[in-house]
Formats: C-alpha cells, sequence, structure tokens
C-alpha cells in the first residue's frame, strides 16, 4: 500500500512538467533522482529528461542525486505539511548530489 501510494505521489510529479516555470527550469536537465525509504526497505528512482519525466519504477540504479527519507517525511512534504528544508535541518531527510541538483528537486516537489 505505502509502496504504491509513493510511486502514484511521484506520478504526480509528472504534471508539474506541464508548468511554463518547471519546463524552462529544467530544460536540457536530464538526471536520475534515487529516492531511499529506508522504514519500508524500498528504493525507487526517477529519470527526467529535457524538462520531461520519463520513467519513475521502484527499484535501485545509479543516479545523480539520492535523496533518503521516511516515507512519512516524503507523503508531508508532498502534503506541504513539512517543509524540506526543516526535514533536511532535522536530519529527517538526507541527500547526496549536487547542490544545483537539489535546487531543482525542490522546485519541482513544491
Amino acid at each position: 500500500m505505502t509502496k504504491d501510494r509513493i510511486l502514484s505521489e511521484l506520478r504526480s510529479l509528472g504534471s508539474r512538467f506541464n508548468d511554463p516555470k518547471i519546463q524552462r527550469r529544467f530544460k536540457e536537465y536530464n538526471k536520475t533522482l534515487q529516492f531511499v525509504f529506508p522504514d519500508i526497505d524500498t528504493k525507487m528512482y526517477m529519470r527526467i529528461g529535457d524538462a520531461e519525466l520519463l520513467e519513475i519504477a521502484e527499484g535501485n540504479t545509479e543516479a545523480e542525486l539520492e535523496v533518503t527519507m521516511d516515507s512519512v517525511v516524503f507523503f508531508g512534504i508532498m502534503d506541504k505539511t513539512e517543509s524540506p528544508m526543516a526535514a533536511y535541518s532535522a536530519g529527517k531527510l538526507k541527500t547526496r548530489g549536487e547542490v544545483p541538483d537539489l535546487l531543482k528537486l525542490q522546485k519541482l516537489l513544491l
């Protein structure tokens, strides 16, 4: 159930690429983002190519950016009841990758 809900939430991000601001921000951006959810022992990834969501799937892959958080934190961020920056500052969200990629991901999630 939780995995299905996470996949659904990640897929919903695809519609955000219809926003002209998001399209401009992600133009010529070709990266893979890995999400790690230790509380449910799950990994999922998202491939973005030139302002388009190309793929979302469960599994582990080579990625330029990795975000680790519990599923509860993820749902809070998606529901806008938890700030990604506050979660990061509190140690509930950990990242590995370049700062510009982190900033782009933040714009996509918010």
